[in-house]
């Protein structure tokens, strides 16, 4: 018998090397990387693309592998553009999942609230879509998109160098805290182009009857004229120019107008109004945005400027931690984001940037779009680039 025993064990000493045995423990998949973004998804003015879209893109990404094998999870949270709910969310992703950095976030009011919580815990935001002065004035957020403040500069230039109009005016929203990057945005404009405003009305307020605006724009003669409301407001603003029978005056209107909702709302009405685009052109056929728009109709993400921002802010940081040499945590990821001086991307007609500065705004270019029979079309081949000086 002794025979056997032995030529047993030497049978299944030689299976081991070449095949699995139940014996074996089997090894435990890579931890995920946890990501987080806090985003105004069911508020009146609502963003949910920027999230969508980052979600969508780190699918992308776990499916040729993920990050050194670890997959990303996004964790998004809603705000409802509610400050003690942006606040409840980022301790939650913050403390309680622990996340090691914020991509794709999208709120009218999460940047001012956290801003200065992220810096005390060492997180770093990607913003997908930035609104609040909070998000343009913090060492430890960085938004992609250009944001309310170089789109009213960008605007103005648009209105007065290349439309070629004197008396340019701004009805602006009335939101707390943003008046003083409105008045920085207006300076801008009037210290680079040496112009003044014909009319500037910065205490429009939120969802409240825009015929008197309009009214009041039109009685002083505007010859061209940036509303600056979100776009639950902008198909009322464009009914009630209708109303006033007013002709020749620009309608510009920053990115929330550029979508394919409001250009068949508004309709006949709004033909030949303007919106500017903080990205390459989404209703453009530019091959620079296949991917995009392949990544977005494939997770039926909805194509718009909302959408870019949060595909671009998750390309970025993707590109950033392939690059972290060593264990990927909150400190190593923020600090490699302080590293980051430029990343160019075709998206953007500037180069984004992080770095260790205290305040980022690192996109100051728009492309402004025009509607013609309900469709959007590029008003202007060329970035409009605010000069940053």
């Amino acid at each position: 018998m002794k025979p056997v025993i032995r030529l047993a064990a030497i049978v299944v000493s030689c299976a081991l090397p070449g095949l699995p045995s139940q014996a074996a423990t089997p090894s435990k998949p890579a931890a995920p990387i946890k990501v987080g973004a806090i985003s105004s998804l069911t508020a009146v003015a609502a963003f949910p693309e920027s999230a969508k879209a980052t979600r969508a893109y780190f699918e992308l990404i776990n499916a040729l592998g993920g990050i050194h094998g670890r997959k990303l999870v996004l964790l998004a949270e809603d705000d409802k553009s509610d400050p003690k709910l942006a606040a409840e969310a980022a301790k939650r992703l913050v403390d309680g999942e622990g996340v090691v950095a914020m991509v794709g976030s999208a709120s009218t009011t999460e940047c001012g609230v956290n801003a200065d919580f992220y810096v005390r815990r060492g997180i770093a935001s990607i913003q997908g879509t930035g609104v609040d002065p909070g998000c343009f004035n913090s060492p430890n957020i960085s938004p992609v998109n250009t944001g309310p403040y170089v789109g009213t500069s960008a605007s103005l230039q648009f209105a007065s160098e290349i439309r070629g109009r004197s008396k340019v005016c701004a009805v602006l929203m009335a939101i707390p805290g943003m008046r003083p990057g409105y008045d920085e945005a207006v300076a801008i404009w009037k210290r680079n182009f040496k112009k003044e405003l014909h009319l500037y009305d910065p205490d429009y307020p939120p969802g409240a009857p825009t015929a008197p605006f309009v009214k009041k724009v039109v009685d002083a003669k505007c010859e061209a004229v940036l509303f600056l409301g979100l776009e639950p407001w902008i198909p009322g603003w464009i009914k009630d120019v209708k109303a006033s029978g007013a002709k020749g005056i620009d309608w510009m209107f920053l990115t929330p107008a550029y979508t394919s909702d409001i250009a068949q709302k508004v309709g006949a009405d709004g033909d030949g109004m303007f919106a500017m685009s903080e990205f390459l052109p989404w209703s453009s056929r530019a091959l620079d945005l296949t991917d995009w728009r392949d990544t977005m109709k494939r997770h039926k993400v909805p194509l718009t400027s909302f959408s870019q921002g949060g595909y671009l802010a998750a390309q970025i940081f993707v590109s950033v931690l392939k690059k972290i040499p060593g264990e990927i945590t909150r400190e190593s990821v923020l600090a490699a984001f302080h590293e980051l001086k430029t990343y160019e991307s075709p998206l953007v007609g500037t180069p984004y940037a992080f770095g260790p500065d205290k305040r980022h705004n690192s996109n100051h270019a728009i492309i402004p779009m025009v509607l013609r029979d309900s469709q959007w079309r590029i008003a202007n081949p060329d970035w409009i680039i605010v000069p940053t000086k």
